[in-house]
């Protein structure tokens, strides 16, 4: 007979595991509370309802699609559109079913790496091992544009560095290569993920068929409306 001091102490291990999950998973506070739910809806366009249940579908169905071909949500285009907040809504979602989530927003992601990398090679190894593993990742605005702010080029987009685009076929492709699903957010179009880097860009969109969503013009921008 279970008693109710056992069912608070296997309640409390069950929230303690659950916090252990979110902790480890690199998810701030701030992200912890996005849901399908608080996604605004009203009067949006028909492709950010099309994202949004594109996303939806990915969460219900990840059991049943996690170890297919195409089990990669990939949501693509005009920044403001929703893309962080559906990728986090689906990682909070997994978390809450005990699914062992990373994520990784691009840029200070790759300047931690680089932070890594000055106390070791090993170090930044054991990095990109745990982001190759993990059983769910979400990488959040890969290959995000920025501009130049010094020099000759000032004011330019600044391409992908050659670190970057390395760790991100480093990690993507052991993914790709072991079926492990994994969520993708960027500004960038598929024509401009090929352009930066015909390998990484190419089994993106292979895996994401099925939830791969490309949202263009700055209509679809919500923070600006």
């Amino acid at each position: 007979m279970i008693d109710s001091r056992t069912v608070r102490l296997c309640e409390c291990r069950e929230r303690l595991k659950l916090q252990r999950l979110f902790e480890s998973s690199k998810i701030t506070p701030a992200f912890r509370a996005t849901t399908f739910e608080s996604f605004a809806m009203v009067d949006r366009p028909a492709i950010i309802h099309s994202m949004f249940k594109s996303a939806l579908d990915y969460s219900r169905r990840f059991n049943e699609i996690k170890n297919d071909k195409n089990n990669w949500l990939v949501l693509l285009g005009e920044p403001g559109s929703g893309k962080t907040h559906l990728t986090m809504a689906v990682a909070n979602e997994k978390i809450n079913e005990r699914v062992k989530t990373l994520y990784f927003q691009h840029v200070e992601g790759i300047n931690e790496m680089k932070d890594i990398l000055r106390a070791g090679e090993e170090s930044l190894r054991e990095k990109v091992r745990e982001m190759q593993q993990v059983e769910f990742l979400v990488w959040d605005d890969l290959f995000k544009p920025t501009i130049e702010n010094q020099g000759k080029d000032k004011g330019k987009p600044k391409l992908p560095t050659a670190f970057e685009i390395e760790k991100a076929f480093e990690v993507l492709n052991y993914r790709y290569l072991n079926l492990l699903p994994t969520a993708i957010s960027s500004e960038r179009t598929p024509k401009e993920l090929i352009g930066i880097d015909k390998a990484t860009g190419s089994r993106i969109l292979e895996r994401g068929k099925g939830h791969l969503v490309v949202v263009e013009g700055i209509e679809n921008n919500y923070r600006l409306i």
